[in-house]
């Protein structure tokens, strides 16, 4: 179809505008910089990276990033920079930004292996361990001594329950790194989950050679003592913490727990008692009463203490636990002495303490064994007073 002659013109005067605004506009250009020029522009910016970085250490990530774009202003292309304003978008809770900052890190340099160590550790916390792992495994492809590429891989392998892997990955890392006493605190933590306590020991005695002055530190190695019935030993370790920072309330409960395995009595419920006029309004005090009486025969003194803790903590999973062991004991008391229906319903009740300790406690496990044994018992307990011509009701 023909465009008629006064349409023609009017398109005519419009495509002359355009073309005459399109010609006054300012065109822009990019200065290029000698190679002086580039060179201070980078100490520029390499001094405003320095002053970012003193600011992240200090927590300050606003400043921090003001800091780190003020260099990349200097020098666009300044990979480091890159990677420290995606770690304190980390750190701000910005996983996005955090991995915008890091691809664009990859994008200069995809050679570097700092980029996929920085983007792996981000979906490592984010749970998404295949891009992780898939990122590790490329760092470490193009630098085999980048330890912390190995590092995360354990996290990974220890989140996906491959021990084997882990165990293989520190035992080779302490071995190539032995100045890396943080790889042997690492894991000596893997090993004592593992309840390999004689290997956590030595890995934790290798970091207090250096350390000896780090409380945290010289609690785990009392705790890998006492696991290890060196007793006396734990205790130096728990009175060094304790001459330090007497108030220690979770400290004073484990001198109390080591006296209570050595059977001193009087010691244990001393150290009890003195966690609690510390700390009245903490519930752990009243479990480790609650354990004292106990293992003392003194049940209901025991319970008794247990609901103080449970009235400050309603779901208090060791409460629970401690509740179910007393019921149990008690049982067992009453089939000893024939009391066999007695001893079923209090076995039935120890099932429903137990039944109270969610799947994600440490002592899961237990109760749930715990609660295999019982049932069995209470199945041959059954079965005998039916001989006796006795009903049970459930």
């Amino acid at each position: 179809m023909r465009i008629k002659g006064e349409k023609m013109k009017k398109i005519s005067n419009v495509l002359f505008i355009l073309f005459f605004i399109l010609s006054c506009a300012p065109t822009t250009t990019v200065k290029k910089y000698t190679e002086e020029e580039l060179l201070e522009r980078r100490k520029e910016a390499e001094k405003y990276y320095s002053i970012g970085a003193e600011y992240y250490k200090q927590s300050e990530w606003e400043k921090a990033l003001e800091n780190f774009n003020t260099a990349l202003s200097y020098d666009s292309n300044y990979y480091e920079v890159y990677i420290a304003i995606g770690n304190t978008y980390r750190k701000l809770r910005d996983a996005s930004k955090a991995e915008e900052y890091y691809l664009k890190a990859l994008k200069i340099d995809n050679k570097n292996s700092k980029g996929y160590e920085a983007l792996g550790d981000l979906y490592l916390s984010l749970n998404n361990l295949n891009k992780a792992e898939s990122l590790y495994m490329k760092g470490i492809n193009l630098d085999t001594t980048n330890v912390e590429l190995y590092l995360g891989l354990a996290e990974i392998y220890i989140k996906t329950n491959q021990d084997r892997k882990a165990d293989s990955l520190y035992s080779l890392l302490i071995t190539r790194c032995p100045e890396r006493l943080d790889i042997f605190y690492k894991y000596g933590e893997f090993l004592t989950r593992r309840k390999r306590f004689k290997e956590a020991k030595s890995m934790f005695e290798k970091c207090l050679i250096r350390y000896s002055e780090e409380l945290s530190l010289r609690e785990k190695y009392g705790d890998i003592l006492f696991e290890l019935n060196e007793y006396d030993k734990a205790i130096n370790e728990y009175n060094y913490i304790l001459s330090k920072n007497p108030n220690n309330v979770a400290i004073i409960l484990k001198i109390g727990d080591v006296y209570l395995k050595q059977k001193k009595y009087k010691n244990a419920l001393e150290m009890f008692n003195r966690a609690l006029n510390l700390s009245p309004n903490d519930p752990m005090p009243h479990i480790h009463l609650a354990d004292y009486y106990q293992q003392t025969g003194n049940y209901s003194k025991a319970e008794e203490e247990l609901r103080k803790a449970l009235a400050i903590s309603p779901n208090l999973d060791v409460a629970f636990v401690i509740a179910g062991d007393i019921k149990r004991r008690r049982a067992e008391e009453a089939q000893k002495n024939k009391q066999l229906k007695d001893a079923y319903y209090l076995y039935k009740e120890a099932i429903n303490n137990y039944n109270k300790v969610k799947e994600d406690s440490p002592y899961f496990e237990y109760t749930r064994n715990e609660i295999k044994r019982i049932k069995i018992i209470m199945d041959k307990i059954k079965e005998e007073l039916w001989f006796q011509g006795i009903k049970i009701e459930e």
